[in-house]
């Protein structure tokens, strides 16, 4: 979560000749692996929610639709931290292409949202466990090596921009589905076989053959990007390549191997050493209201284009004012997600109350406000 906040800070407000140094360009290499582990992790959370819940997960259950409205809100939320005005009407008049472009984007809550769609679809559809995860294994090496097929501006042209934007970056999408579908998938099959295998009491010898997968990925990737050979007549290493992908892939999963063996050393020692700081915790456990709070007061929203931090300082500040504002923002976070937290777990009744009533007022206000 830290790593999110600290991104999208210096992204914003950093002045154009500090993105041009190699600081910033080391900088973006490392968030290369940051979020799609954050995606990673959401399907690892997914694959245990759902073996938990199994009977649950292939009907059509109370819980089936219950997650299935889940996922749809994500990508609800998703498009409405990019609507260019709270009104329906004067989006359809006044916005003009670069407005309705930025609207259309596919951020991270649209493109888990969709995956978790697809995900209990397919469960119900496939029954079977086996058969579910031989699904996953195709559809991850589908949406891994489709995806220079789909950046290219003959796709664009045939596509209408909501269904390119969700698809491709080309309109400036950071989560397209291709190729950032395949981390949620690989996190779900990682996450699926380590929870069997647990069963088992295995767990070390897994890890180490998953810390092994990812030094050969990270080997393999490497090597076949450096033969002079172009698999792919448009193939942009950064944003399509397939090597690139298994490189980042091999990566998470050496970070995963390492962070296992740091929480078996700490849970050892565990009347000694605090492993996890509370208030991290509860960062991220409250990721979601983390990320929507953080985005309105840094990039704004509809109803405040001109009172938020790049409207004030964005391109704006050096290295040290930067990181004073990602340490003060950290900390404006930390109670409000406190709070947030304290509010779900001791009066659900009420915060469900207020989830309604804020969705009831955004969305007739959105429908039913001429300007």
């Amino acid at each position: 979560m830290l790593f999110m906040l600290e991104g999208h800070v210096l992204r914003e407000l950093l002045t154009p000749d500090i993105k041009a140094t190699q600081f910033f360009t080391f900088h973006e290499v490392f968030h290369g692996v940051t979020a799609p582990g954050f995606l990673f992790a959401a399907g690892f959370t997914f694959a245990i929610a759902t073996q938990r819940r199994w009977e649950e997960s292939i009907a059509f259950t109370h819980g089936f639709f219950r997650r299935m409205w889940r996922a749809i809100l994500l990508i609800l939320i998703g498009y409405a931290l990019h609507i260019p005005f709270l009104s329906l009407q004067k989006t359809l008049v006044i916005a003009n292409l670069e407005q309705l472009n930025a609207f259309f984007v596919f951020d991270v809550l649209q493109c888990i949202g969709m995956y978790l769609l697809m995900m209990r679809i397919l469960l119900v559809m496939l029954r079977q466990e086996k058969l579910f995860i031989g699904t996953l294994l195709a559809l991850l090496l589908a949406f891994v090596y489709a995806t220079p097929l789909f950046w290219t501006a003959q796709a664009q042209q045939i596509m209408p921009l909501i269904v390119s934007s969700a698809i491709n970056g080309l309109a400036g999408s950071p989560f397209p589905l291709f190729p950032y579908t395949g981390f949620l998938i690989a996190g779900t099959c990682v996450s699926w076989l380590f929870l069997r295998v647990g069963q088992d009491k295995h767990q070390e010898l897994f890890i180490k053959w998953l810390m092994l997968a990812g030094v050969i990925l990270i080997v393999v990737g490497t090597l076949i990007d450096a033969l002079p050979v172009q698999t792919y007549i448009q193939d942009n290493f950064w944003s399509t390549s397939p090597n690139y992908f298994w490189i980042r892939l091999g990566i998470l999963l050496l970070m995963l191997g390492a962070l296992w063996y740091i929480e078996d050393f700490f849970s050892i020692h565990s009347d000694t050493i605090v492993w996890m700081p509370k208030w991290l915790t509860i960062l991220g456990i409250e990721s979601l209201f983390v990320y929507i709070a953080h985005l309105i007061i840094l990039c704004g929203w509809a109803t405040n284009t001109q009172y938020n931090l790049r409207a004030w300082w964005g391109g704006k500040l050096n290295i040290i004012e930067v990181t004073l504002v990602f340490l003060e923002l950290t900390l404006l976070m930390i109670p409000f997600s406190f709070a947030w937290h304290h509010l779900k777990k001791k009066h659900p009744k009420l915060m469900r109350g207020i989830f309604w009533w804020i969705g009831f007022c955004l969305t007739w206000s959105f429908l039913f406000n001429p300007y």
